[in-house]
């Protein structure tokens, strides 16, 4: 007896073609996967994740995936945009040691060319902070996101954010409130394109202890 359920999978499978997806040209078209579909209408908005390494050469990232979105298929190409990256939580739990102090900071920011992304960051202190001082850590890592980000367009603070630079750039802000021992972009989230500017944008923030 035939089972039907394999002969029906296996038809399916016949129907499908594979897509080549590319990353967009700020990284630099890469071929980043193959996908399967039988109508490219049913690939769109599908999300691809791929490792920050694979990038920047920086295989200490291998935690960190920058994430995609297939906006556009011609043929069997399809292309992308990019709507942001994350880092795992167990890279984030081996970061915070007991002792120390995690500050966890969520800000929204918007771009040059109007786009608003949001962006999570973690801050670990080796000793815990006083209000005043951890108030004053805050506000600097917020305003120095937000003024850059206003100077950068989307493609240019996409790779800003999943680099090394940052890091230092952030420490180097910090240096004289407090030396702040590890810094971790933990995730950034492309919520869309602004009609008009955003005068006066108050950041979110949110800070959680451990």
């Amino acid at each position: 007896m035939v089972d039907k359920r394999k002969v029906n999978t296996k038809d399916k499978w016949k129907e499908k073609s594979w897509y080549t997806v590319v990353a967009p040209s700020y990284f630099g078209e890469k071929e980043i996967a193959l996908t399967p579909g039988s109508d490219p209408r049913y690939i769109i908005n599908r999300t691809v994740a791929v490792p920050v390494s694979e990038f920047t050469g920086n295989f200490k990232k291998s935690s960190s995936m920058v994430l995609f979105k297939i906006d556009n298929c011609i043929g069997k190409k399809c292309s992308t945009v990019f709507i942001g990256h994350k880092v795992s939580d167990d890279a984030i739990r081996r970061m915070v040691r007991r002792r120390r102090e995690r500050i966890d900071i969520i800000t929204a920011v918007t771009t040059k060319d109007l786009y608003k992304i949001v962006v999570k960051i973690v801050l670990v202190a080796d000793n815990k902070l006083t209000g005043t001082k951890r108030a004053e850590v805050r506000a600097t890592v917020v305003s120095y996101i937000s003024d850059r980000a206003a100077n950068m367009k989307l493609s240019e603070l996409a790779l800003y954010l999943i680099g090394d630079d940052i890091y230092n750039d952030i420490s180097d802000a910090l240096k004289d409130i407090y030396p702040i021992k590890k810094i971790e972009i933990r995730r950034s989230e492309v919520e869309g394109k602004s009609e008009q500017t955003v005068l006066n944008e108050t950041p979110v923030e949110q800070e959680v202890e451990n």
